[in-house]
């Protein structure tokens, strides 16, 4: 069993939210381990103080958050960063950091937004990707079948997978977008038929 000592050894090591995370289940733990907490709490300032910093960690989380959403809504209509450097504003963050939250922001949404669209490169890799993956995944799925005489539909699961990254390679898009989810359902049943049909030609005659 832990000493007294040995727990102000441990909590001096945890930072304030490890702490505040303790303190909100006091309950659950040893008299040793609450005097101990008592103790490395006090020298940070005390209970009060740690729930204050806690609390306005939570203030300026909830203020980033708000921040975030608003630069995703302007950034719908094509605003640049600094419009929405004006636009947005803050009274509990510094500017610096609002600025920084904007920039990130801006950024994440202009990725996922030509992740999203479709593009000449979008439909034709995901025709050269689809293809690849549906004669290689159908050459191997026709294989298991030939070699096993079952179908195990965790292979499936391969199929998908391998129809997915080999268009995701030629696209350099995401399952975000409609396109390459299409695709990789459309070159999953053609595995599938390849497969089906090399069984059919060779498995049946051995």
């Amino acid at each position: 069993m832990l000493s007294k000592e040995d727990f102000i050894s441990q909590y001096e090591k945890y930072t304030d939210d490890e702490l505040f995370a303790i303190y909100s289940n006091m309950a659950d733990y040893s008299d040793e381990a609450k005097e101990a907490l008592g103790i490395v709490v006090a020298g940070r300032g005390g209970v009060e103080t740690l729930v204050e910093r806690q609390r306005e960690k939570m203030i300026r989380a909830n203020e980033a958050e708000r921040i975030r959403r608003e630069v995703v809504r302007l950034s719908v209509n094509g605003a640049d960063v600094s419009f929405l450097q004006k636009m947005v504003t803050s009274t509990i963050l510094a500017p610096e950091q609002v600025h920084g939250i904007i920039a990130a922001t801006h950024d994440e949404t202009q990725r996922e937004r030509k992740d999203k669209q479709i593009k000449p490169r979008t439909v034709l890799g995901s025709v050269i990707g689809g293809s690849i993956a549906s004669v290689l995944g159908g050459v191997l799925w026709g294989l298991q079948m030939i070699w096993s005489g079952r179908m195990f539909l965790i292979f499936i699961a391969g199929l998908a997978l391998l129809s997915y990254g080999s268009i995701r390679l030629f696209t350099r898009q995401s399952g975000k977008n409609t396109v390459v989810v299409i695709a990789t359902i459309i070159s999953v049943l053609a595995a599938l038929f390849i497969g089906q049909l090399l069984y059919e030609i060779i498995g049946y005659q051995q």
